[in-house]
């Protein structure tokens, strides 16, 4: 379950991932997969990736983005119902290198009427190069078969939204995207506040210095790891998870409203914790408001 947990295993309907080194396609797929950022080495080649979402099959081919792997991407497209071409738009000195790349693959791509569609990946770093500005660089208004996403594969920002608009395009089906929380609070493993992201942030921090919410999070920072999950009931706001790792706890609000069982929310709360963790932002406490905020992009 989770905020991915519609992605299982295994797959037919083909789409390639093509764009220059480093730009993120590997983590892309991974975040796709797995629910968080995971760092890789350049792909060679390239590698296939199977996954079935709700029972439809789908095949990931990474290509590698080094200039003598190119070659391979045109190769590649038989059989494709969809390319995506990702941009790293904090790379403005490549972007003249990345249009030429994706000028070489638009010819068979508008033949085979495949669906285009632009990723433009480490928003993160670069929320300041609009989409206007990227359509107009890469004269992607020239090109009638196009779609352009925002993405970060490192903080999850629109990682979810991305994978739904990709699926619709490559079936024809759509994938609803239901809020896991009403708020997610995080603190350190000292119980020390770092942020709140939710739909009325004052209702929730107010809801945070009730006794009982207060003691369970002074219970988890003084004992050590804990993978289960305290509940603590709000009469006000509805139920409280809690849980803990290495370095932060974590607090999802869940109610009845969500119209989603509350072991869903949980497995979403576990993934954020593991996000954060498989980041290292703990080492810069001062960056986590805003990868909380970005990843809650896939969840509330």
């Amino acid at each position: 379950m989770g905020i991915f947990s519609f992605i299982k295993r295994k797959t037919k309907n083909k789409s390639i991932f093509c764009g220059l080194d480093s730009s993120g396609k590997s983590t892309i797929i991974t975040f796709l997969q797995e629910g968080r950022f995971v760092e890789h080495v350049p792909t060679m080649g390239k590698n296939l990736t199977e996954m079935e979402v709700q029972g439809v099959h789908l095949t990931f081919f990474d290509m590698g983005g080094q200039s003598h792997f190119r070659k391979m991407w045109l190769g590649e497209l038989d059989n494709t119902k969809c390319v995506v071409f990702v941009i790293d738009k904090s790379d403005s000195a490549r972007f003249a290198e990345a249009k030429v790349e994706l000028a070489k693959l638009l010819p068979v791509i508008q033949k085979e009427n495949i669906k285009l569609l632009i990723f433009a990946n480490k928003h993160d770093i670069a929320p300041d190069v609009s989409l206007s500005s990227l359509i107009e660089t890469f004269e992607l208004d020239k090109i009638s078969n196009f779609e352009i996403v925002e993405i970060s594969a490192k903080t999850g920002y629109g990682m979810t939204d991305a994978f739904i608009r990709f699926y619709s395009i490559l079936t024809g089906q759509t994938i609803k995207k239901n809020s896991v929380a009403k708020s997610i609070s995080i603190y350190n493993n000292q119980g020390t506040p770092l942020t709140v992201q939710g739909e009325n942030d004052d209702s929730i921090k107010s809801t945070q210095f009730e006794g009982g919410f207060l003691s369970a999070i002074t219970a988890f920072a003084e004992t050590k790891i804990n993978s289960s999950c305290i509940k603590f009931q709000s009469e006000e706001n509805g139920t409280f998870l809690i849980l803990k790792t290495e370095n932060f706890i974590g607090a999802l609000l869940w109610n009845d409203a969500l119209e989603i069982p509350i072991d869903v929310s949980e497995e979403a709360l576990k993934e954020l914790l593991d996000h954060l963790e498989s980041s290292k932002v703990y080492k810069e406490p001062e960056s986590v408001p805003l990868l909380v905020e970005q990843y809650c992009t896939n969840i509330l």
